[in-house]
């Protein structure tokens, strides 16, 4: 595949995300205006003068004032709109209903779509996963301007938001209940998933034809947990994942965050030993022959493995963020993986490891210690961390979301000035020579003429004070008079 075609592809693959998710009723009529500009104004007014009463009017465009903007080299914008103009433009043409969507990065190639009822903050802000041109140019970090710009006040966000999908109409409706969707880009075609809150419930469907298989395996892994009696607020129904919307509560992980800075040490460390001894009791401890680590490769010393504690049913996703804790009870939801006979240690490592602040407060030492996780068990971990990344990570996606020239990395910055300044530096004196020669050249070629000017001047000279030139004067006016003549 050519690098110059890369983007394409993945846009390629991605291009539907930006309606695939929406709820279009069988008994109306939709008009799509994608890409809308400037130079679709018509388009619109024709639109809306055909409109009938229960139809609706999707308008999909990039916004002038977008954060992208900011952020990288973007495209000539003068014929964009705004939120202001849109909406100006929008009540002029009798559309005075609408539910306004944010698709981001932006509408092409959508990993997260926010609503006005489910804005992003700091954690959420994370899914916008922003994919590079091999010749972008990274001024600022997207997702860093967002959390800045919405510490200020989250409804800045809707100004300055990278795209808008809108739905609109000339009679109210009735709001689908959709307020938050999200995709899985960053994997391998055969895992994509798509994420959609709606109403009291989270959907997980398949994001393509090949990723049909992995819903199943989901199935799969909701049936284990509900064998070995553990909580879950997933289910499933006709290819979907249904989980109850905890709209309002705290994942498992802030509580402990919240815990550790009102200094609740000792309730941390109870809170998460119930938990281990809760997932050690029902997901069968085992004794196995070969274990994870010899399905993936990954090579060891025995003693290194002794002190861990292989189970079962290896559901390496029952991380902190992927629990609530309700009533004094452990509910866990989003369970899409499972290895067979993995160290249940591995997964206080996971929480740890995918949880910033949650490391910053913590004193990840004592947790080791406390569940007996050594330092050759966390070298393990990471390598076994790292063939789980690579079995589901798509390359592609991955390479176009690192590959940029990024200015905020000062090394890499200074290091391409200063092969620049080298290549400039050596083109230029490239052209002084080249100068210094042709200069040469003349000087030399000026020099031959001169030398040359005064040989003829001097011959000259030698002509006319000669005798023979004095006695035939006379001659010569005689020629001339008759030449006149």
């Amino acid at each position: 595949m050519e690098e110059n075609n890369d983007f394409e592809v993945l846009q390629g693959q991605i291009k539907d995300n930006i309606n695939d998710w929406y709820d279009f009723e069988k008994d109306k009529k939709y008009i799509v205006l994608e890409d809308f500009s400037k130079d679709k104004i018509y388009e619109l007014e024709k639109s809306a003068n055909q409109l009938m009463d229960n139809d609706k009017i999707l308008i999909i465009l990039e916004n002038e004032l977008s954060i992208k903007s900011i952020c990288k080299n973007v495209e000539n914008k003068n014929n964009l709109f705004n939120r202001r103009e849109i909406e100006e433009l929008l009540d002029k043409n009798g559309l005075i209903y609408r539910k306004f969507y944010y698709p981001l990065p932006d509408y092409k190639m959508t990993n997260v779509i926010f609503t006005d009822n489910h804005l992003p903050n700091s954690e959420t802000i994370s899914r916008n996963i922003v994919f590079y041109k091999e010749n972008d140019i990274k001024k600022n970090d997207e997702r860093q301007e967002l959390v800045k710009m919405m510490k200020q006040d989250v409804n800045l966000f809707k100004i300055f938001a990278n795209s808008f999908f809108i739905e609109c109409s000339k009679k109210q409706f009735e709001d689908n209940g959709i307020e938050f969707v999200s995709f899985s880009n960053m994997r391998k075609q055969e895992y994509r998933i798509k994420t959609i809150i709606k109403g009291d419930n989270v959907y997980k469907k398949a994001a393509n034809s090949e990723s049909i298989t992995h819903i199943e395996q989901i199935k799969k892994n909701i049936e284990i947990i509900k064998e070995v009696k553990l909580n879950t607020l997933d289910s499933y129904d006709e290819n979907t994942i249904i989980s109850k919307y905890q709209k309002g509560k705290e994942t498992f992980d802030k509580i402990i965050v919240n815990e550790l800075k009102n200094k609740e040490i000792e309730k941390v460390n109870q809170l998460i030993c119930n938990l281990f001894e809760e997932l050690k009791e029902k997901l069968i401890i085992v004794q196995p022959e070969k274990n994870v680590f010899d399905k993936f490769g990954i090579q060891y010393d025995k003693q290194d493995i002794q002190n861990l504690t292989f189970v079962k049913y290896g559901l390496w996703d029952l991380i902190f963020q992927n629990i609530f804790f309700i009533d004094n009870k452990y509910f866990f939801f989003d369970q899409e993986w499972m290895e067979e006979n993995l160290p249940l240690e591995f997964i206080i490592y996971r929480s740890l490891t995918y949880n910033k602040q949650l490391r910053d407060l913590i004193d990840i030492e004592q947790i080791y210690n406390k569940f007996g996780i050594k330092n050759e068990n966390v070298e393990l971990f990471n390598k076994l961390d790292n063939e789980l990344q690579l079995k589901t990570r798509s390359e592609l996606s991955w390479k176009l979301h690192t590959q940029l020239f990024d200015i905020t990395n000062e090394d890499k910055f200074i290091k391409i000035l200063e092969n620049s300044k080298r290549k400039t530096t050596q083109e230029f004196k490239s052209l002084l020579n080249e100068k210094d020669a042709r200069i040469k050249f003349l000087e030399d070629n000026m020099e031959q003429t001169c030398n040359l000017l005064r040989e003829k001047e001097q011959e000259l000279d030698y002509i006319k004070n000669s005798a023979s030139w004095k006695i035939t004067k006379p001659l010569r006016k005689i020629r001339g008079q008759i030449k006149k003549g």
